[in-house]
């Protein structure tokens, strides 16, 4: 079975939890929606999942805005060698200062599985130059808020890579038995 859809939900929940302990406000804005695009004829039209902000520090009622855009990824070598640098060159002219965020239950030795980049800093037909989420320093995120994060990613993708569908024993066992054997049978069901 392929997780991957539930993958980036919960690397969407997991991001936003970061960005609130470190003191932003967060708006869901572009979530991928089937209504939405049944709604929509043509082309989609890419929204950021988030906008964060935060007050900026010494001006009163002033905020540092941030549109940001999570993306879970397995491999993100392979997104990148296969057409994952074109959806940022094309994120880039409708967006040019969105950061992304991605999320992978597979980083490279001694990586985070949160990486981010801005936009701003990439040029097109490069290579796109991630850093550690705690390490992009203009984002004031703490090394310890990620880390609590990534034991809880690593913890849920490890579930679901190695979850099993229930055992088709618990279907007969209820056909075959009475009305107790009917319960029986969904107790060990919802185990």
């Amino acid at each position: 079975m392929d997780f991957g859809n539930l993958k980036g939900r919960i690397g969407e929940a997991l991001v936003e939890n970061i960005f609130h302990l470190a003191g932003y406000r967060v708006a869901r804005l572009g979530r991928e929606s089937d209504v939405q695009r049944l709604l929509k004829d043509g082309e989609d039209e890419f929204s950021p999942d988030f906008l964060v902000w935060k007050p900026v520090d010494g001006m009163p009622g002033a905020f540092w805005l941030l549109n940001v855009e999570v993306k879970y990824r397995r491999d993100l070598a392979d997104f990148f060698r296969f057409g994952g640098a074109e959806k940022l060159t094309q994120a880039k002219q409708r967006w040019p200062d969105l950061y992304f965020v991605f999320v992978t239950d597979h980083p490279a030795a001694g990586r985070s599985c949160f990486q981010a980049m801005c936009l701003r800093d990439y040029t097109p037909g490069e290579e796109p130059k991630l850093v550690d989420l705690h390490q992009f320093s203009a984002l004031d995120i703490y090394p310890s808020t990620v880390a609590a994060h990534e034991m809880i990613a690593q913890d849920l993708f490890t579930a679901l890579t190695s979850a099993r569908r229930p055992a088709r024993c618990a279907t007969s066992t209820r056909r075959s038995e009475g009305a107790s054997g009917n319960v029986n049978a969904r107790r060990q069901l919802t185990r």
